[in-house]
């Protein structure tokens, strides 16, 4: 089982200035839901890579930019593989709402094994990352490597108008 990683001021700082840049001119599109099933949250996306469902994804410019994370991470883990790479921005809804908790890629209805997920933060606030029962702060320019098999979900912020995210499936 893989143990859970946590790193602050993980990227370069002028990396993470030209990230927030590019961010601020992505083309975010609307997700009705947080996870697979409906419920009562939504938030804005922009796929930068699935392997998962390679049907998925359009032409994007912006992954290139995102790959050095990638780099980044291989500094602290081995993996293989990039299976899906992607931008999450929850807005502030005037209270905090957690999401549904779930697992990210699956084999069948299985989660697939040996898949570690990072959750890396562009935003400080009161929103968080919680991993099965225990929560992790969002802190701008802070990263969380874990199991992918666990369950796991996120929070809308109260505090800052926006809460974003780059979540990385690997393997």
């Amino acid at each position: 089982m893989f143990k859970t990683i946590t790193r602050e001021n993980f990227l370069f700082p002028s990396f993470m200035s030209r990230l927030e840049t590019v961010i601020a001119g992505i083309e975010w599109h609307f997700e009705k839901t947080t996870a697979y099933k409906e419920d009562d949250n939504f938030m804005f996306s922009h796929l930068l890579f699935d392997d998962v469902n390679p049907q998925r994804v359009l032409h994007t410019p912006y992954k290139v930019i995102f790959d050095p994370v990638l780099y980044f991470i291989k500094e602290h883990i081995k993996f293989k593989q990039l299976l899906k790479m992607k931008m999450n921005l929850y807005v502030n809804r005037g209270k905090q709402y957690v999401h549904q908790p779930h697992i990210d890629i699956y084999d069948g209805r299985t989660p697939r094994p040996g898949v570690i997920t990072g959750i890396f933060n562009f935003t400080t606030c009161d929103g968080f990352t919680q991993i099965e029962k225990k929560k992790y702060p969002s802190k701008r320019n802070s990263i969380i490597l874990f199991d992918g098999t666990k369950v796991h979900c996120g929070s809308t912020p109260t505090n800052t108008k926006t809460r974003i995210v780059l979540n990385i499936n690997l393997i």
